[in-house]
């Protein structure tokens, strides 16, 4: 397995982080693996991905498509009001990033997402909303 997740349970959050190669199987399993508690994804205020240290990424349009639909699942079922950042500092993960964005659809699900090239610009946009806004307790 070439991620980590790490739940930050005084913010209610998820980092998952990304090294070496990664495949399309391997985004579409870590969506399965952080949406599985679904009483946590209830909870759930933001999420940090980070494919920092990622070497090479492959994944296919339907792979993108599938974890688009998992996301489109969860916020209409579990939560609709979650912050979901990604940091993609290559071309391709970028891109790929952005497809998945375009797929999952803010205004269809609620949700509030950020793509970035780095770590700076997704800290100060969660900072921006988050600082701002008042959600439930954990």
């Amino acid at each position: 397995m070439s991620y980590t997740i790490e739940y930050i349970e005084k913010e209610c959050g998820l980092v998952i982080k990304w090294n070496g190669a990664v495949t399309g199987d391997e985004i579409v399993e870590s969506y399965k693996d952080r949406f599985s508690d679904l009483e946590r994804v209830k909870k759930l205020k933001y999420i940090v991905v980070d494919y920092s240290g990622v070497t090479d990424m492959h994944a296919s349009e339907n792979e993108i498509l599938t974890i688009s639909r998992i996301s489109s699942d969860v916020a209409a079922n579990y939560n609709s009001t979650l912050y979901a950042a990604a940091i993609m500092p290559s071309d391709i993960s970028y891109g790929l990033a952005r497809m998945a964005q375009a797929y999952t659809d803010d205004d269809r699900t609620g949700w509030h997402t950020f793509v970035s090239r780095s770590r700076e610009d997704v800290n100060e946009w969660l900072r921006l909303h988050l600082g701002n806004l008042k959600f439930r307790n954990c």
